[in-house]
C-alpha cells in the first residue's frame, strides 16, 4: 500500500444501493473515506443514515438531496452536509447524469456499498489506526416514514 494511488489504479466500480446503482470511485485513509461518484438520470436512492458526518461537493450536474423533511437542489459547485445518524437520499430527476464528491467521517470502508473496491492510502510501515467504520443503514419495509415530505419541494 502508499499513501498514493495513481487515478488509473483507483478503479471505478459499481454501487448497489438495493434499488439504484451508480459508479464510484473510493479511497480511505484512518479518518475519512472519499467518493467520486456518478449517479445517472433518474437515480433515486432509499432513505438510509450512517454514524459519519458526509461532505459533499457536487462537481457536475444537478442533483436533489433529502435530509430528513428538507430539500436542497444541488448546481454544480455547491456545497452541503449531512450530520451523522440523519436519513438522507438523493435523487437526480435531470436528463444528464451528475458527479458528487463525498466524504465520510469516520470512513465508510467496510460498508458493504465500498468495501470490495475501496483502495486504502496507507504507507507500507504504517498500522492503520482507524476512528471506526461505519455502514449505511436502510429503513426497513415495515418503516412509516414518509419521504415524500421532502420531495415536496422538487418541481
Amino acid at each position: 500500500m502508499s499513501i498514493y494511488a495513481s487515478g488509473d489504479l483507483v478503479k471505478e466500480e459499481i454501487a448497489d444501493m438495493g434499488n439504484a446503482s451508480f459508479k464510484t470511485k473510493a479511497v480511505f485513509g484512518n479518518s475519512s473515506s472519499l467518493m467520486i461518484a456518478t449517479r445517472p438520470p433518474g437515480y433515486h436512492s432509499l432513505p438510509h443514515k450512517h454514524e459519519c458526518e458526509q461532505l459533499n461537493w457536487l462537481q457536475t450536474g444537478t442533483l436533489w438531496v433529502f435530509i430528513e423533511d428538507r430539500g436542497f437542489q444541488m448546481m454544480a459547485g455547491d456545497f452541503l452536509r449531512i450530520p451523522a445518524g440523519k436519513l438522507h437520499w438523493s435523487w437526480n430527476k435531470f436528463d444528464a447524469p451528475c458527479t458528487l464528491v463525498e466524504v465520510h467521517t469516520p470512513g465508510l470502508q467496510d460498508d458493504p456499498l465500498i468495501a470490495a473496491y475501496a483502495v486504502g492510502l496507507h504507507d507500507t510501515e504504517e498500522t492503520p489506526e482507524f476512528l471506526g467504520s461505519p455502514v449505511s443503514v436502510f429503513l426497513p419495509e415495515s418503516s412509516t416514514f414518509d419521504p415524500s415530505v421532502a420531495e415536496k419541494y422538487v418541481d
